[in-house]
């Protein structure tokens, strides 16, 4: 019994200290976790609960493109006082080559010289570069000294992200810049999807300014941010933006913008705007497009003519331009043309497809001698509204009213073709956009949904602001004048029996200190096909050069005549022919023509290679057996068809001739060569 009792007196004697050891052990847990809440608590600088960024959502093009996106960079930077003196001294100049090698910004000189004053000055942290890529910190690694580590070499790095465009300058502006202030386009629209909600993380403050990560059971995990997919198409984007900067570089314009945008949906498929920087280069500096009011000039003799046509005038109405000068009141109106005698007396229909401004003037003077009803029809069109358009900037448009202190007797004939009032671009292009439509007048967008991960958080779809702003009887007319205004008048230049569009051309004097000088705005707004619309798209260039060119029909509308001919060979678009002879041919990559010939209903082909070059000829498809590093056959083919695929092959294109191909100077299945140059000789 006497054993048995020692026992259990041990058993307890142990049992009772393993629980005093865990109680005092708990305590000391419980002191820990308030000292460091208390040091949290009082703001102690060394122990925080610090904000954790949310990683941000990504935005996407209409096609799933990534147009911007967060990644991962680095900030590497030395505690020069932990590496013993024989590894430093051994080591340092190599560690400075490496450095100057990797980077290319400072030379090893340079950088020895900091590592040498860092370590003479005991600094225990010396930054050494910020923003570095993952591929690069893996390198700067592989260096000596940096290769010992923290504590041996003392080697610091941290991590951030940045926010990065793949497609670099391509809709920066639009897309913006995810910066935390005075951000721009998408970016900051959609800021409140795209940031997510931010985390909190209990963090100590180590040598050299980092932020060592502590455990806790307070902590919150951030919640990453929504994605944005918009309705750019980064193609047409490319094309949009190197057309309009080719034509403000030729005309040495101040800037200029282009907008392409879906007729039926109002997506809008490619926007920029592009402005001389002081080393005579162009950027996106600022959103012209959208935040910039301007006189239209020309342009807007279609919302003139609109309300004229809905008040009972006929377009064979005739009216007397003169020649080509025509006196209002103590102002003196003149077309384009007065040089060479005016147009004379000619129809309403004419006076607009040949731009006549006195012909379009007189015509509203006439119509409406009590003025305010002109204000008052162009009012009931919206376009003295803004849009309310997702990115922010939109400047207000103005249209003068007959109250307005500056009203005067010219106000009302040079309204009539675009002056003493303002709009936007994108303002412009919905009115010709609801005339493309049908009359329906559909907000242009930029985005078509917002997920986060598989759920859909936001979806925008079609938004109509007028269902008609006129009758149908109208919008036929007004379609019938676009198409002509591009056939045989002011934009006859970019006519294309092949490609057709309808558009209108605008060229404003641009007023300064009160008084119009010598500078002018060149526009072209339109739509295509002319007879199914599924583009319309507006080029506004800002003081081009004068002594160069300066009119809408030679410098804006060439850029809608690329888009327009670079779109309807990249990717055929269904459109009747235009001279009745049948069928046109189209060239396009093979599973597209296969999808359309489905589509109408044609035999079905067997498409090998989906992404092969075939030719529709009616309701065959027929193979271009194009072999890659050969010169293709392309007899037959229309110019532009032609054109797009050489081109896109690093062949220099020389065109003899109107019409398709018939002759090539460079022989079928031949060799391709570097910079070789083919021309092709063109019959109708």
């Amino acid at each position: 019994m006497t054993e048995k009792k020692a026992i259990f007196l041990r058993v307890m004697l142990i049992s009772s200290l393993i629980l005093v050891a865990a109680v005092a052990i708990f305590i000391q847990l419980l002191n820990v976790q308030a000292e460091f809440s208390d040091r949290v608590a009082m703001n102690d600088p060394v122990i925080k609960l610090r904000e954790i960024p949310s990683p941000r959502g990504n935005i996407y093009d209409v096609n799933g493109n990534l147009l911007a996106t967060s990644m991962p960079v680095y900030t590497i930077a030395i505690d020069a006082t932990q590496a013993s003196d024989t590894l430093f001294e051994n080591n340092y100049r190599s560690l400075a080559k490496g450095l100057s090698e990797i980077f290319e910004d400072q030379s090893a000189s340079d950088y020895a010289e900091k590592l040498r004053q860092s370590r003479r000055k005991k600094k225990q942290y010396l930054r050494i570069k910020s923003g570095i890529r993952y591929s690069e910190l893996q390198k700067v690694k592989e260096l000596p000294i940096l290769r010992e580590g923290r504590y041996n070499g003392g080697f610091v790095y941290t991590q951030e992200t940045q926010r990065t465009k793949p497609f670099g300058k391509l809709c920066e502006r639009t897309i913006g810049y995810g910066r935390a202030v005075s951000d721009v386009g998408l970016e900051k629209a959609y800021d409140r999807y795209l940031k997510g909600k931010s985390g909190k993380q209990l963090m100590q403050k180590i040598n050299g300014g980092v932020w060592k990560p502590l455990s806790n059971t307070q902590d919150v995990e951030p919640v990453a941010g929504s994605d944005v997919y918009s309705t750019i198409d980064i193609r047409i984007q490319d094309v949009a933006q190197t057309a309009l900067l080719r034509s403000l570089d030729k005309y040495e314009a101040e800037n200029g913008s282009v907008i392409l945008m879906d007729v039926k949906t109002g997506a809008i498929r490619a926007m920029s705007s592009l402005k001389r920087t002081e080393d005579g280069k162009y950027a996106e500096k600022f959103n012209d497009a959208i935040g910039a009011a301007y006189e239209p000039g020309s342009t807007f003799k279609l919302a003139s003519l609109l309300v004229a046509l809905e008040d009972g005038v006929d377009t064979a109405k005739m009216v007397d331009t003169k020649k080509g000068a025509f006196k209002f009141y103590d102002r003196t109106m003149k077309d384009s043309n007065y040089e060479r005698g005016g147009h004379g007396e000619i129809s309403l229909g004419k006076a607009f497809k040949v731009s006549s401004n006195i012909g379009i003037a007189r015509t509203i003077v006439e119509q409406y001698p009590e003025e305010q009803k002109f204000v008052d029809r162009l009012a009931r069109l919206g376009i003295n509204e803004k849009l309310d358009f997702e990115l922010l900037g939109e400047a207000e448009p103005w249209i003068k009213n007959t109250d307005d202190p500056t009203w005067s007797g010219v106000s009302l004939p040079w309204m009539a073709f675009g002056y003493e009032l303002k709009m936007t671009a994108l303002q412009i292009l919905a009115f010709y956009n609801a005339v493309a439509n049908g009359g329906a007048l559909v907000k242009p967008r930029l985005v078509d949904r917002v997920k986060s991960a598989e759920k859909l958080v936001v979806v925008k779809g079609v938004e109509v602001l007028k269902p008609s702003i006129c009758s149908e009887k109208t919008i036929n007319i007004l379609q019938d004048l676009l198409f002509g205004a591009v056939k045989d008048g002011t934009a006859s230049n970019i006519y294309s029996k092949r490609y057709s569009c309808a558009g209108k051309t605008g060229t404003a004097k641009i007023a300064s200190e009160g008084s119009y000088g010598s500078e002018y705005r060149a526009s072209f707004v339109g739509y295509f096909p002319a007879e199914n619309p599924k583009y319309s798209c507006i080029v506004v260039v800002t003081k081009p050069k004068k002594e160069i060119g300066f009119y809408g029909n030679i410098v804006a509308a060439p850029v809608f005549k690329e888009l327009r001919d670079k779109l309807y060979a990249e990717k055929p678009i269904d459109t009747p022919d235009l001279e009745g002879k049948g069928a046109s041919s189209y060239i396009g990559i093979a599973q597209e023509l296969n999808d359309i010939h489905e589509e109408l209903s044609y035999p079905k082909e067997e498409v090998l290679q989906k992404s092969a070059w075939m030719k529709s000829e009616g309701k065959a498809l027929m193979s271009l057996d194009l072999v890659e590093g050969s010169v293709p056959n392309v007899k037959g083919m229309s110019a532009m068809d032609a054109l797009y695929l050489l081109e896109n092959m690093g062949l220099e294109v020389e065109l003899q001739g109107k019409g398709k191909v018939i002759r090539q100077s460079l022989k079928a299945g031949d060799k391709l060569g570097k910079n070789q140059k083919i021309a092709l000789r063109l019959a109708s």
